[in-house]
């Protein structure tokens, strides 16, 4: 660390992009749980339409990967950031009046998550480049950890926000509030110096790269990416089955499906600044098998965490075992994201990041589609454990990967 004081209190531009990220994040959270309650609780409401609702905010960063990552690369990353900002305002706006004036569908409600996640897909892979374009290089991984506890701290402060202000606002309400706080992030990113950023015409992709041929010299970290897009098969249905949850086996209402999800996210945002203790500590000299090794310890953790509430139902439990699994997963976010940034050259990390969006993702549309599904057919503490079992499974696929790693010089990264 350069310095004494915390890296958003000492650079200026970090804070920017830090509270920016805060509000454009934490308003998307509030408006994702504010459909889903009104999906859940609508005449059309079920597990199914839930699951299609989901599919369709997951597609985008799937189909949009060559197109995003290309665009950010050869594009100002604060001029994507801006403007993505900018469409989303606009959009949720639209949506906003739709559900006040009642002529928003299940079909519509798909449709504008779809070009919200649209947006996304160009708005991620930008961030991700945008932070190493703002901070030092001495203050990468202590960046990393404050965009990863962003999301957490935003998306806990988004679940619980969106489900009492439902009550309060009404969905519409909810709605618009994501709109301004898109406005409040374009505002706060127009002002980014960055200050690391690579000269004009040097970070074009001129070297005609794809995604996938950057990605392909790094061959740990490729095994890496598609394992969690099979951890993320199993554990992001979670937003799928806790509204579900709550409603058939807790018998609870949107303020008890903000509080347990809210376990979640301040279990994300304890794992983000746990990561940095001195015993968590793994870096790239064992050829990233440290990192590795400790994210299969993660996932075992996260595979418990979400078997047991399949076995015994009760509100405060789900609520801290989604805590621990959270700060579990913060811890994982951090370690890779950090060796990512320091494994990928800089002129490539836009299409990098947006690749690494699409794969750990590339399941979320049969996930939650097959979730949403299953969630009709089974109870969902049965659904729990299904998710349980998976994880833990792959919790040994990495534990096998760490050891062949240290094994293979040719695993490992390069």
């Amino acid at each position: 660390m350069s310095g004494d004081r915390v890296l958003i209190l000492r650079n200026r531009d970090m804070l920017a992009l830090w509270l920016g990220q805060s509000l454009s994040q934490g308003g998307t959270r509030m408006q994702q749980i504010a459909l889903a309650w009104w999906i859940v609780t609508s005449a059309e409401g079920s597990g199914t339409a839930l699951g299609l609702f989901m599919v369709a905010g997951a597609l985008p960063a799937i189909i949009l990967v060559k197109a995003a990552g290309r665009l950010v690369d050869a594009s100002s990353s604060k001029r994507v950031l801006v403007v993505t900002d900018l469409l989303s305002a606009g959009l949720a706006a639209v949506m906003a009046w739709a559900l006040h004036a009642g002529a928003l569908s299940l079909a519509w409600a798909c449709a504008g998550g779809l070009v919200m996640a649209g947006f996304q897909a160009f708005f991620d892979p930008a961030l991700n480049k945008a932070v190493a374009e703002v901070a030092d290089p001495a203050d990468v991984e202590e960046a990393v950890a404050f965009q990863s506890s962003t999301q957490s701290l935003a998306s806990f402060a988004g679940a619980v926000a969106g489900a009492l202000l439902i009550d309060k606002l009404g969905i519409a309400g909810v709605v618009l509030l994501n709109a301004a706080s898109f406005l409040a992030s374009a505002a706060l990113n127009a002002t980014l110096g960055m200050r690391h950023a690579l000269p004009r015409g040097e970070a074009a992709g001129g070297d005609g790269l794809s995604g996938w041929a950057i990605v392909s010299r790094l061959p740990l970290v490729k095994k890496v990416l598609l394992g969690f897009g099979c951890v993320n098969f199993f554990m992001t249905p979670v937003l799928v089955v806790l509204p579900l949850y709550v409603r058939e086996v807790l018998g609870g209402s949107a303020s008890q499906l903000g509080f347990i999800e809210a376990g979640l996210w301040v279990g994300l945002v304890a794992g983000t600044a746990a990561s940095r203790w001195k015993g968590l500590s793994s870096g790239s000299a064992d050829g990233g098998a440290g990192v590795v090794d400790l994210g299969a310890k993660c996932l075992a953790v996260i595979g418990l965490c979400l078997l047991l509430p399949g076995i015994v139902a009760a509100a405060p439990l789900f609520a801290a075992l989604l805590f621990l699994a959270g700060a579990a997963l913060g811890i994982n976010n951090v370690k890779f994201v950090a060796l990512f940034q320091a494994a990928v050259a800089p002129e490539h990390k836009g299409r990098f990041f947006a690749l690494m969006a699409a794969l750990v993702s590339f399941t979320f549309p049969a996930a939650f589609f097959l979730f949403g599904l299953l969630s009709d057919l089974l109870d969902p503490k049965k659904v729990c454990v299904v998710q349980g079992l998976g994880i833990l499974a792959l919790a040994f696929y990495f534990s096998r990967l760490a050891a062949r790693t240290r094994s293979a010089p040719e695993e490992a990264l390069t």
